[in-house]
């Protein structure tokens, strides 16, 4: 498939902000570790941005953004439908958590509401590309739990920044434990990311040429694409990079999104730097955008058997 810069944009962004948002709750929830200065001057409006970002880039998508509402009415049968109800309710319950820690302790049935909008917001977006049947790359539960351990990441990496930039000794300190949290964090990713890629080179298309041309015969060899010039089938469904820059870019992915951050958050763990920490923020989201771009260039539609590229 062809990726599209504005769904990466999206679902990193938007992504970051769930993991920043779910963390927030789970270690808010039980005891009140975060001031309402740190909530309020920091993290809600982190998370507010990243997500009005990740909305404002969403709508690059679209064909005709005046008619963004009506993406919302098949929401009985579309994940996408579901994904464009649950985000808004996922910014008016941040708004409200900014509002209450301006003025009280954040009550406990928000954290809740937080974590089940931030964990249906998941759902919602994996659920776009994994419920797509004939794209074997994308329909497999590993989709969700890539999706959701990336923005956790990422989001907990951003928190411990956010917590040093703002003298976070008070609140949640920026010491081993949360370096350790991270690591643990990258390394699972990691893994399951490992893991996808051995998954994808194992897989063999259903169809073959006979069933996609519909012509019966056991040797059968295609000599040109499906069209003599240039379609939709032919621009929308490939990456239309080379298989080295596709291996380079597989590269960047393991080193930035993983491995390099890895490195650094284990150096912190023994010598906590937040100027380490937004080091290892910023080169693992480059590492993100280079993953998402990958998750796309990666599926591969049975249109292609006919479509071929040109090679």
């Amino acid at each position: 498939m062809r990726p599209q810069f504005s769904i990466i944009f999206f679902t990193t962004l938007a992504g970051m902000a769930q993991g920043l948002l779910f963390s927030l709750a789970i270690l808010d929830f039980p005891v009140q570790i975060f001031t309402q200065s740190f909530l309020s001057t920091f993290a809600f409006p982190a998370a507010l941005v990243l997500l009005g970002l990740g909305l404002i880039a969403s709508f690059f998508h679209l064909g005709r953004p005046e008619r963004a509402w009506r993406a919302a009415m098949m929401w009985r049968t579309s994940w996408l439908s579901r994904e464009v109800i649950v985000l808004p309710m996922l910014i008016a319950v941040t708004v409200l958590g900014l509002l209450y820690s301006l003025t009280n302790e954040i009550p406990s049935w928000l954290w809740i509401a937080m974590v089940i909008a931030t964990i249906l917001l998941w759902i919602c977006t994996a659920k776009i590309y994994q419920c797509i049947r004939f794209i074997q790359e994308w329909s497999h539960p590993s989709t969700l739990m890539n999706f959701t351990l990336l923005g956790i990441t990422s989001g907990w990496m951003l928190l411990g920044v956010l917590v040093g930039l703002s003298d976070g000794s008070k609140e949640f300190p920026l010491n081993s434990v949360m370096s350790g949290i991270s690591f643990i964090l990258l390394f699972v990713a990691f893994n399951l990311k490992l893991w996808i890629w051995r998954r994808n080179r194992s897989l063999r298309p259903k169809s073959n040429l006979a069933s996609a041309t519909g012509i019966k015969g056991t040797n059968i060899r295609q000599t040109s694409m499906g069209l003599m010039g240039g379609s939709f089938n032919t621009r929308e469904f490939f990456h239309h990079q080379t298989e080295r820059a596709i291996s380079n870019i597989r590269k960047i992915v393991l080193l930035c999104a993983y491995i390099f951050p890895m490195i650094l958050v284990a150096y912190s763990i023994s010598t906590p730097s937040n100027v380490i920490f937004i080091l290892a923020l910023t080169i693992h989201f480059i590492g993100l955008l280079a993953e998402r771009w990958m998750f796309f260039a990666e599926a591969n539609h049975p249109q292609n058997l006919y479509y071929q590229r040109v090679s």
